[in-house]
Parts: C-alpha cells; structure tokens; sequence
C-alpha cells in the first residue's frame, strides 16, 4: 500500500527494529508462497466452473487472477531479494537519525537531510534524501514492529492512507468472498432455475429449486491439464439410486446444466419396450411421468442393455419432450453434480399466492 511519511523529532523514540530470522521467516515466506498457490488454483478452478454461463468469459477471469497473482509474485520475489540483501539485518531509528543495516554496508541518514519518507506497493520502506533514496524491507520485521516503527513517523495524507485501506479491504474481503462462494456453488449447494418442461408435471418451468452436491461426494471440475471431472465418491453419504433427480452436464456438453430423472445403475439390465421401462426384467412403475416412453424421435440409437460400469441411464419425466439417455446415451456417474434437493420458489404460483409445491424434491 503507497503511504507517505515525515520524520518527527518530537515523535520519534530510540528504538530497533530487526529483519525476522529462524522460524519467523519460514512462517512468513510459506504463508507468501502458499499465497500464489491459492491465487493460480483459484483463478483456474474459477474459470473452470464458469461462474458467468458463457464460456468466453473465461479469458477475463484468467486475466483478473493472472494480473492479481502476478502482483503477488513480484512482491514475493522482492521479499526473497530483500531478505538475502538484509538477512541478519537491522534499522536503527533515533531522534536525529535513522541508520539501515544491511548484511554487506551500513546506511546512515540524518533526520535534517530527509525530504519524504515513503511505504511502497511492494512493502518496503523507502527513505528519501535529495540525490539518493535507502530502500528497507518494512515487510520482513514483526508486525508488532512494523506497526511501532510506522508510528513513529507522521502520516502526510492521513485522510487518504485511510481511505487506501479502506478500498483494499474492502476489495480483500470481496475476492475472499466470491472465491468461498464460488466452492459453496461448486461443492455444497447451488439454486438453479428451470427453463424446460422435460420433467413435468414434477418440475415446471419457472420452478426455482435447490440442489445439494454432498449426497454423493464432491465432484472436482475439469480443470487445467486434467482429462476429466474426479468423482470424490468417498466423501459422499451415499451411492446414487433409482428415481433420484439429478443435476448433470452430459456427455461432450460444456456449458449446459441437464436435470433428469436417475432410471437405471451400472449393472442394471435397461428395456425399453411397450412404451415403458424395464428394469432386470420388471416394468417400472413411473406415475409421475407424462407421455409414453419409446424411442420415437430419437433416431436409431438405442441404449437398451446392461449398463455399464460407471454409468447411469437418465430420463426426463416428460418422457414425450425430453433430451436424456436416449439421446446422448449413457451419462458418467462423475459427470452428476448434484441432488435436486427443494423447490422455494415458482414466480407464477406465488402471483397467484399458490405455495402447495414448495418443499423438499421427490
């Protein structure tokens, strides 16, 4: 943060304040360098869940987090420089003088020659004299003696160091914020709207609905240098089952979410005959669907069989209007993101203070 300061005879106290050594550094730099990691996952995992729907914002998103972890970077990077020009080293601070030791010279600077003292972007402290300028890494003392050694001096803006603080903690919490909510969204719950009418009569368009994703284990995104999705299974509280409705992206679909009806799992023997499904040879009893379920409009492709290992067969309840496994065929359990959980909300039945279907997704 960019501060200006001035020496003060009247304010200043006979102090020292030395460069961290031993465990204290360690903490310090491992907390920087941890730092960059959580910036690079988090700009990559953003961009990967496409928090903005279309996929061509992307670009913007690894700018914003190329830019800000590049900023920290460089400021690591001087830390690192500044640490082995100063390791083992000190700043001196009297009433007519600072003194600055590094570990190879020693810098003295007397409090009348002073034109401005200065705190940079990159955590140094930069004392300024009228042909030279004596850089100290104000970042690699302790916090208690950087706060001390801060004070000692006067602030020349202090209206507006405070408003700077204000911003970037504001801006701090902010980032912090979207990036927590962003995993919420990814690995806890997320509120979805529904478009189409595939499921009626059990889902209406206009329907908004929660969708839980810890039933079944977190599923981490494709991201960066990964072939696919990873499926947390372990995590879960249990395998999917038969009739849950779920939220999924099928196959070779990147940016649309699907939520369809679980029919068949991996080993299930799927029959589609009659207009109606069979399971290991039983005719399932679906009061909930509407239409007849063939495979009339969806062109030659048949998933009739035993399905296979990792896989699952979806259907919409609207079985007569409804782009599922008889379309894109059978869906990877790692592609399931989630559980659709409750229905809180449909905008043409509260108009018509209709609220009969809010409540828990069965």
């Amino acid at each position: 943060m960019l501060q200006f300061l001035k020496f003060d005879k009247n304010r200043v106290e006979e102090a020292e304040f030395s460069i961290i050594t031993g465990v204290e550094s360690l903490k310090f730099f491992t907390k920087r360098f941890g730092y960059i990691v959580f910036f690079l996952y988090s700009t990559i995992f953003v961009a990967a869940i496409d928090p903005f729907v279309n996929s061509s914002m992307e670009k913007y998103v690894f700018f914003i987090g190329g830019f800000i972890t590049s900023i920290i970077i460089i400021r690591v990077c001087n830390h690192v420089l500044k640490y082995i020009n100063f390791s083992g080293g000190k700043l001196s601070l009297k009433s007519n003088r600072i003194t600055v030791h590094g570990n190879k010279e020693e810098i003295e600077i007397l409090s009348d020659n002073l034109i401005n003292i200065e705190i940079n972007p990159l955590g140094n402290i930069v004392f300024h004299e009228k042909n030279k300028a004596t850089v100290f890494p104000l970042m690699l003392i302790s916090d208690a003696d950087k706060e001390k050694l801060v004070n000692s001096f006067s602030d020349t803006a202090a209206n507006r160091t405070h408003l700077i603080k204000k911003v970037y903690d504001f801006i701090d919490a902010l980032l912090v914020a979207f990036i927590l909510a962003m995993h919420i969204r990814e690995y806890i719950i997320q509120a979805y709207f529904i478009p189409s009418g595939s499921m009626e009569d059990t889902l209406l368009i206009g329907d908004h609905l929660l969708v839980e994703k810890i039933t079944y284990g977190p599923v981490i995104p494709k991201m960066m240098g990964m072939e696919k999705e990873i499926h947390l299974k372990f995590l879960g509280i249990r395998d999917i089952e038969r009739n849950d409705i779920v939220i999924f992206k099928p196959p070779d679909e990147i940016e649309r979410d699907f939520i369809k009806r679980c029919i068949a799992l991996p080993g299930d023997d799927l029959q589609i005959k009659n207009n109606a499904v069979y399971v290991n040879d039983k005719k399932l009893d679906e009061s909930f669907t509407k239409g007849f379920t063939n495979y009339d409009g969806f062109g030659l492709k048949r998933i009739d069989g035993i399905v296979p290992e990792g896989m699952i067969v979806v259907f919409g309840d609207n079985r007569e209007n409804s782009s599922d496994s008889r379309a894109f065929g059978y869906l990877p359990i790692e592609r399931v993101k989630g559980k659709a959980f409750i229905l809180y909300w449909n905008t043409q039945h509260i108009k018509n203070l209709d609220f009969s279907r809010i409540g828990l997704i069965r």
